[in-house]
C-alpha cells in the first residue's frame, strides 16, 4: 500500500504512539518518505500522458477545422455483391457479337464491353487497365485486352512479348496473343518500335480493323485501352461496338479533374455508361510506418464528389506505388508472374493490390446495375432504379417489369435453362453439366417462389426443387429491355 507524502508525519506519530522508538521509528518514517516519492514518481507520468493525449486530440479537432474541404479525402464507393456471385451474374448475361453496327460475320462474342478512357495523358490509364483485365482473369472470367492506341500504344511496354508474334488465320482475321490467360492485341504489336506517322483517316480505318477484325471467340469481358482525350477513336468505339460501360482514370489536380467532366458529358452524349473513376496517384504510403500521405490535390478535389455523385457514378483511390508500373525490359514467360503487377503472388498484400481488386469488383457491380454507397454515407444499393424486377404470375409463370414499366413474359424454361450454378456448370472449366435444350423444351417446369436478393438480383425456386440466383440486368437482356435498359434516365 502506498503512502502519501503528507502522510510522512502521522507515521511518526503512530510509531511513537506504538511504542516505537530508534531503529523502529526511523525505519516506519522512511518507508513513508520512500512511499510518497515513489507516489510521486508514478504520478507525474500519467498526468504527463493524459496532457498529451488531450493536446493531440485538440490538435486533431483543430487540423479538421482548418484543412481545406478540398485537402480532405473524397467518399470512396463500397462493393456489395459477393465475387463468386459476379462470376454468376455475368456469365447470365447474354453475349453480344464484336461485329460493326448492322451485322457481319459472327466470330466474337462478349457478355460485357468495357472502356477504359482518361481526359489526359499520363494518368495511369494503361497501367489501370492492363491490371483490371488481369485481376478480371484471376476472378474466373474469360478476358481480352485491346490498345486502341494507335499513335502511342502503352499495352506492349507493360506486357512485353517476342517480337513478330501476330499472326492472322485463314480468314484474315488477326489471332490474339495469349499472355497468362488474357487474350492481347495492340498495334504495337503489330508494329513495334516504329513511330506511327499515319494520318487520321488511315488510323480510323486501323482502329476499326482492330475493333472487328481479331478472332477473340467467345468472351465474358472485352477491356477497351482507348487513347486519352475526346476524339475520333472514342466515337469510332461508340459507332462500331455496344459498349456496356466506361471507366475514366485521373488525378488529383485540376487539369486531369476538367478532363474527367468532358469525359463524363462524351459517354452521355454517345450513350456509354460511366461506372467508375478511378483516382490514380491519390496517396503514398510508407512502407516503415505505414503512414499515408495525400498527392497531388488541389482546390478543384472539392466539387469531385459533387460531380460524381450527380451523375451517380463511383470514385476509388489508388495509391502510388513503386512496383506498379515496373515490367522487365525484355520478355518473359507467363509462368514467371513478373508483369502484370496483380499477378505477383508477392504484391498481394500491398494496398495498390487491394485497390485494385476492389476498384475491379465495383466496376463489374455498376456494370450489372448497382452503384453501392460510399463511405461518408450509410447509404446501400443502388442509387437508381433497378433494371428489371420479376414476379410469378398464376400457374407458375414468370413475368418480367423493366424499367421504365414495360412488361415481358420470361421462359421458365429459358431461365432455368441459363442457371449458372456449381450443380448446372462447372466452376473450373465453364462446362455446361445440364441438358439445356430438354430444359428449354419443358412445359412442366413453373416457378414456385421468387425473391429478392439485396437490390441486384432474386432467387427463383423451380417446381423440380432446384434454386436459381439470377442477376436484375440479365433479367432485362433475357426479354430484350437491353436498348431500354441502356437508354433510361437514372
Amino acid at each position: 500500500m502506498s503512502v502519501a507524502l503528507s502522510d510522512a508525519w502521522t507515521l511518526r506519530q503512530l510509531a511513537t504512539l506504538a511504542g516505537l522508538s530508534g531503529a523502529g521509528a526511523a525505519a516506519l518514517f522512511l518507508l513513508g518518505r520512500w512511499s510518497a516519492q515513489l507516489d510521486a514518481k508514478l504520478a507525474a507520468p500519467s498526468v504527463e500522458v493524459s496532457a498529451n493525449k488531450g493536446a493531440k486530440k485538440a490538435a486533431k479537432a483543430a487540423d479538421s477545422v482548418g484543412t481545406p474541404p478540398f485537402m480532405r479525402p473524397p467518399a470512396q464507393v463500397q462493393c456489395n455483391i459477393e465475387e463468386r456471385n459476379l462470376v454468376t451474374f455475368v456469365r447470365q448475361l447474354p453475349s453480344k457479337p464484336l461485329v460493326q453496327r448492322g451485322g457481319g460475320e459472327v466470330h466474337s462474342t462478349a457478355k460485357l464491353v468495357l472502356l477504359c478512357a482518361s481526359g489526359k495523358g499520363g494518368v495511369g490509364k494503361s497501367t489501370v487497365s492492363v491490371n483490371l483485365a488481369y485481376m478480371m482473369k484471376q476472378m474466373g472470367f474469360e478476358v481480352a485486352l485491346l490498345d486502341l492506341d494507335i499513335y502511342g500504344p502503352s499495352l506492349p511496354e507493360l506486357v512485353r512479348l517476342p517480337p513478330n508474334c501476330v499472326t492472322q488465320n485463314e480468314a484474315g482475321r488477326i489471332i490474339p496473343i495469349d499472355y497468362g490467360g488474357v487474350a492481347l492485341m495492340s498495334w504495337g504489336y503489330i508494329n513495334p518500335g516504329e513511330a506511327s506517322t499515319i494520318r487520321a483517316p488511315i488510323a480510323n480505318q486501323i482502329v476499326g480493323q482492330l475493333l472487328t477484325g481479331v478472332e477473340w471467340g467467345p468472351l465474358d469481358i472485352l477491356i477497351i485501352d482507348s487513347p486519352p482525350g475526346t476524339g475520333d477513336v472514342l466515337l469510332s468505339i461508340a459507332q462500331t461496338l455496344s459498349v456496356d460501360g466506361s471507366v475514366l482514370v485521373t488525378t488529383s489536380n485540376s487539369i486531369s479533374l476538367a478532363d474527367v467532366d468532358k469525359g463524363l458529358q462524351l459517354f452521355t452524349k454517345v450513350e456509354i455508361e460511366p461506372l467508375l473513376v478511378v483516382r490514380n496517384m491519390a496517396s503514398v504510403c510508407c512502407e516503415e510506418c505505414q503512414h499515408e500521405q495525400p498527392l497531388f490535390m488541389d482546390s478543384a478535389m472539392e466539387g469531385l464528389s459533387d460531380l460524381l455523385s450527380a451523375r451517380s457514378v463511383g470514385l476509388v483511390d489508388l495509391p502510388l506505388d513503386g512496383k506498379l508500373s515496373q515490367a522487365p525490359l525484355s520478355f518473359q514467360p507467363a509462368n514467371s508472374l513478373l508483369y502484370p503487377f496483380v499477378r505477383n503472388p508477392h504484391h498481394e498484400a500491398r494496398a495498390a493490390w487491394r485497390a485494385l481488386r476492389k476498384a475491379t469488383r465495383c466496376v463489374l457491380e455498376a456494370a450489372l446495375g448497382l452503384k453501392g454507397g460510399t463511405t461518408s454515407s450509410m447509404t446501400k444499393g443502388p442509387r437508381r432504379e433497378a433494371p428489371a424486377s420479376l414476379r410469378v404470375r398464376p400457374g407458375g409463370l414468370l413475368e418480367v417489369r423493366l424499367r421504365g414499366g414495360d412488361l415481358r413474359p420470361l421462359s421458365c424454361g429459358e431461365l432455368r435453362a441459363n442457371c449458372r450454378c456449381a450443380l448446372c456448370v462447372d466452376e473450373m472449366t465453364g462446362e455446361v453439366k445440364i441438358d439445356q435444350a430438354q430444359i428449354r423444351e419443358d412445359l412442366t417446369l413453373k416457378a414456385k417462389t421468387v425473391e429478392q436478393v439485396g437490390n441486384y438480383a432474386v432467387s427463383v425456386v423451380w417446381s423440380d426443387g432446384h434454386q436459381t440466383l439470377v442477376a436484375l440486368r440479365a433479367l432485362a437482356e433475357m426479354v430484350g429491355g437491353q436498348e431500354k435498359v441502356k437508354k433510361s434516365n437514372w
